[in-house]
């Protein structure tokens, strides 16, 4: 816990509690950390990978609502174990991770007992907000093909191991509608298709 910039702003107590509470976990790449409607009672704080976390639909489409790495919580881990309510979406984690497990009863005290501890959590919560704003205007204005390409293109890597289903839970569409705009992309000079990985031309 101590490589978390905010650890050395808490109490002596809070410090202690932490420590003494916290399990340094090892996630392998795939892992479901949660599903969408379990009730969370742990609260991950990451040291090492990345996890997607996606909304499923009533028609089993999923969509990503965000990504969280190394020094950032995820809400609706927070969400769901402070509030006891179901989880609204399920946690993947897209690389091997590392860790720590705490209780949720403990984040719950040092969120109320511990103000730096409160601010560290804020502002987490509005982070997660500008990028869900972030999203619902690339929904709203962009079309499909270009939300998908600016993705690519975001990866900063010329070559991209990823299934057509996964990136269909990242743009909100099917696995179908995908397969048919890469094509496209292909056709076009842009990317050079092959099993699970795409690379950019």
């Amino acid at each position: 816990m101590k490589s978390f910039n905010f650890f050395d702003t808490l109490l002596p107590s809070s410090k202690k509690q932490l420590l003494d509470a916290s399990t340094f976990i090892n996630v392998p790449v795939g892992t479901k950390l949660y599903a969408q409607g379990d009730l969370c009672t742990n609260i991950i704080f990451l040291t090492k990978g990345r996890v997607r976390v996606v909304r499923q639909n009533e028609n089993g489409q999923s969509v990503l609502l965000y990504y969280f790495s190394k020094g950032e919580q995820c809400n609706v881990n927070f969400t769901s174990s402070y509030n006891s309510a179901p989880a609204v979406g399920t946690a993947i984690a897209e690389t091997d991770l590392e860790g720590y497990d705490v209780p949720a009863k403990l984040v719950a005290k040092l969120f109320i007992e511990d103000k730096q501890f409160q601010g560290y959590v804020f502002d987490q919560y509005v982070k997660r907000l500008e990028s869900m704003a972030s999203l619902v205007e690339e929904i709203r204005f962009l079309s499909l093909d270009t939300r998908l390409l600016h993705w690519l293109q975001s990866q900063n890597q010329r070559e991209i191991h990823i299934s057509h289903e996964q990136l269909g839970e990242i743009v909100g569409t099917s696995r179908e509608v995908i397969s048919r705009i890469l094509k496209s992309f292909e056709k076009n000079n842009i990317v050079k298709l092959s099993r699970k990985k795409i690379e950019l031309l």
